[in-house]
């Protein structure tokens, strides 16, 4: 007689090595999808950067109450800042806050820069999930020139 099926020691042993391949898997799937997740914090940051970008040429002599583009120091931008410029979107991922965040405007004689701090915390934990803080304190001041 010939029979055309697998036995239940075949179909047992089969799922047993595909149940040892998923386990070898998923760490690498779980490491992967948390590296998708801060890349998409890091896409926001960079796009509040960019809006701070546009937000300084926007305002002009009136980004510091000296009323000159002639100055150093540093002003700091808010995120509501942005928002109310129409410059970015609140942050659109489920029950995640990242409506702390600033950006640093920093400006030399001959050089500019941009720094930021972005924390994102999930609201129903309290928890943070991402946080990058780039400006080294509070303090903020301008001088003209």
């Amino acid at each position: 007689m010939n029979k055309k099926g697998f036995t239940l020691i075949e179909l047992i042993a089969t799922i047993v090595i595909m149940a040892l391949i998923l386990i070898m898997v998923m760490p690498s799937i779980n490491a992967l999808l948390n590296n998708n997740k801060d890349k998409a914090y890091e896409y926001y940051g960079d796009s509040l950067i960019d809006a701070a970008e546009i937000f300084v040429g926007r305002e002009g002599e009136d980004i510091t109450s000296l009323g000159t583009l002639n100055f150093t120091g540093c002003v700091d931008i808010t995120y509501q800042d942005l928002i109310n410029s129409d410059l970015i979107r609140a942050y659109s991922d489920k029950n995640i806050d990242c409506t702390n965040a600033k950006v640093r405007y920093t400006k030399e004689r001959n050089k500019e820069s941009y720094s930021i701090n972005l924390t994102c915390k999930d609201t129903t934990t309290g928890e943070t999930v991402y946080s990058v803080n780039d400006i080294p304190n509070n303090t903020c001041t301008v001088t003209a020139y």
